[in-house]
């Protein structure tokens, strides 16, 4: 069986102060209903039991996300004590699989990302399974670009793999490219061997882990230590002893980057990380002066801003353009458009300001 695997353990500061540590971006609403998680399952549920379901978290959240989804067992929702990056998360998550299904298969997917239509991606996942399962491979997911954006990483397709009629194309995985310079985006896009990096994967919990073992030897011994209890009392406290000491590294950089049988699936669909404030531009209509408002506004000689406000609080603005202002009961963010991504910077300047109340 195909399991989804929920990686929520982000902290979501690039949209502060709506995101806080115990209530980062999945576990908020952007748009749309409900929260970014919510949406996530939601939008899976029909093609996945909910008993098919791993949500990785952490301490600080995982009540919170048992709260927002009830649909599934406590079980299910399973805290990191610390993070310790993507590798060690979806290593955790394959033991726990593979003590409930030794043949489990694992569809890993963030928790906070846009991903339309969902016809569309279950045709790309089935694909990918196939090749995860046929070929032993590790699959990924890439993005068609639709402009050549400097915010996302990039990864590179080789030879194509043979496919059924009508299936997504499909790809050896040739090379990974980090966030490239404006000039760098431009060749990728004009040289159409290149994706979006969606870091969303398809592969059996056994083959991921003996790549780990193959590729990161010390985070493998790690595991080890743990596998012993999973699924049993003492899983927790196995977790808690043993799961600090782990490699810290993403599955990107520990393992898919050395690895020889990793395939790409293409995914010509909208797909959206939401990294920051200007994503939701993409996504929501904007008034004639090109502003995307979330709030009770009344504004004068105001263009290209983005303003969002708890309902019973007024944005006035007068002369101001391209700003982000988004007002919760006790932060507000004023910023600049175009420094949406350092905000991420302004919350770990408040963090060394000893300013956690306004964080958490």
């Amino acid at each position: 069986m195909l399991h989804p695997v929920i990686m929520a353990g982000g902290s979501g500061t690039r949209f502060w102060p709506r995101s806080r540590r115990h209530r980062p971006k999945q576990l908020i609403r952007i748009f749309g209903e409900g929260s970014m998680i919510q949406q996530t399952v939601s939008r899976l549920q029909p093609s996945f039991p909910p008993e098919s379901f791993l949500v990785m978290t952490n301490a600080a959240q995982a009540e919170e996300v048992r709260r927002q989804l009830p649909q599934l067992s406590a079980a299910q929702v399973v805290a990191e004590p610390v993070g310790r990056d993507s590798a060690a998360c979806i290593g955790l998550a394959a033991l726990i699989l593979l003590d409930q299904d030794p043949d489990a298969g694992m569809l890993v997917l963030a928790s906070d990302q846009l991903i339309s239509p969902m016809e569309e991606f279950a045709r790309c996942v089935a694909e990918a399974e196939r090749i995860a399962l046929q070929q032993r491979a590790l699959v990924t997911f890439g993005v068609k670009p639709s402009l050549p954006s400097e915010q996302y990483g990039y990864v590179r397709r080789g030879e194509r793999l043979p496919g059924p009629p009508g299936a997504p194309p499909a790809f050896r995985l040739a090379q990974f490219k980090e966030k490239p310079s404006r000039a760098q985006a431009e060749e990728f896009i004009r040289s159409g061997e290149y994706y979006w990096n969606s870091g969303n994967f398809v592969w059996r919990a056994a083959d991921i882990l003996e790549a780990v073992r193959r590729h990161l030897p010390e985070l493998h011994d790690g595991l080890e230590k743990i596998r012993p209890a999973i699924g049993t009392a003492r899983q927790e406290q196995a977790v808690a002893r043993e799961y600090p000491a782990l490699t810290r590294i993403s599955i990107d950089y520990g393992v898919m980057e050395k690895a020889t049988n990793a395939a790409i699936v293409e995914m010509a669909l909208v797909w959206d990380d939401l990294g920051s404030w200007n994503a939701l531009s993409r996504h929501h209509d904007q008034d004639e002066q090109g502003n995307l408002v979330m709030a009770l506004h009344a504004g004068m000689d105001t263009r290209g801003c983005i303003l969002a406000a708890e309902p019973d609080h007024l944005i006035a603005t007068l002369g101001v353009k391209d700003l982000i202002v988004v007002q919760t009961p006790d932060a507000t963010l004023i910023c600049d458009r175009s420094r949406a991504g350092e905000v991420k910077a302004l919350v770990d300047l408040l963090r060394a300001r000893g300013l956690d109340a306004f964080i958490d």
